[in-house]
């Protein structure tokens, strides 16, 4: 879920593709899988904070999946403003990503956009050449000749490990709850459930000042998050989205790891 270059839920992510990673997990697709109990049902939220992240951690474990959309903003050198919007899917080995950014002040080939697609650990790409030159520092000709291609990004890349993450449940769990301590906030209403919000400030891939805001009824499954400026609804719990590798991709060229560069945070 960062949402920087190098990294769900920072600059622009690869893998998460992010323009987070985490590029960075929404109205939400498609039908959904167990419904988040509402507050009625068994688990009143009554422990601490600590005590319902676990519960919730262990909760998106048993789920297995998760479905999120979302959008966020950002400044972009000599572009200024705009909007991110992150579409989310992460099972229990595989998951998707799309990711886009609009501006008033440039039209839409020239801002970054990516699908990522992680199907059993192997990663592809699908993304325009603004995105490979703000993420990786590719040269405007390599990124212009794979464009629109599907682009497997092999294990050993320098960009591998933030092109996967948040993809697969796993990974989502452990980038989203990263923080030493947990704090209670606000019981409010969202997306129709009744919440309890958590605020902390997270490190690792999805550094930065955190809220979650997780169910009252049942497990604590979280239904909206914001980490670094990216607003997250998750729901379809554990309707799983068949994944297969993208025919045809072609290997990632190399890259210098130390021309890597990311879009600002977004905040």
């Amino acid at each position: 879920m960062t949402i920087e270059a190098g990294h769900p839920y920072g600059t622009v992510r690869l893998g998460a593709v992010v323009i987070a990673v985490s590029f960075a997990a929404l109205v939400l697709l498609g039908a959904s899988g167990p419904a988040v109990a509402s507050s009625s049902a068994s688990g009143s939220g009554s422990g601490s904070a600590s005590t319902i992240v676990a519960e919730a951690r262990a909760a998106m474990a048993r789920a297995g999946s998760v479905s999120a959309h979302g959008t966020g903003t950002t400044t972009l050198p000599g572009v200024g403003r705009a909007t991110l919007t992150e579409t989310d899917y992460a099972g229990t080995t595989s998951g998707s990503q799309m990711v886009s950014m609009t501006s008033p002040d440039a039209g839409p080939a020239s801002l970054p956009s990516a699908t990522t697609v992680d199907v059993s650990g192997d990663v592809y790409v699908n993304a325009n050449s603004p995105f490979w030159t703000a993420t990786v520092g590719m040269g405007p000709t390599p990124a212009a000749r794979i464009a629109g291609q599907w682009v497997r990004i092999p294990a050993g890349s320098p960009v591998h490990v933030s092109a996967a993450a948040d993809l697969t449940m796993p990974s989502l769990i452990h980038d989203m709850f990263h923080a030493k301590r947990y704090h209670r906030a606000a019981v409010l209403t969202v997306d129709g459930v009744r919440v309890v919000a958590v605020t902390y400030q997270n490190t690792g891939n999805d550094s930065g000042p955190v809220t979650c805001d997780l169910a009252l009824g049942g497990s604590h499954l979280p239904v909206f998050v914001t980490i670094g400026g990216l607003s997250l609804h998750l729901g379809s719990w554990g309707r799983t989205q068949p994944l297969a590798a993208p025919a045809g991709a072609v290997p990632l060229p190399n890259l210098n790891p130390s021309a890597a560069s990311g879009l600002p945070v977004v905040a």
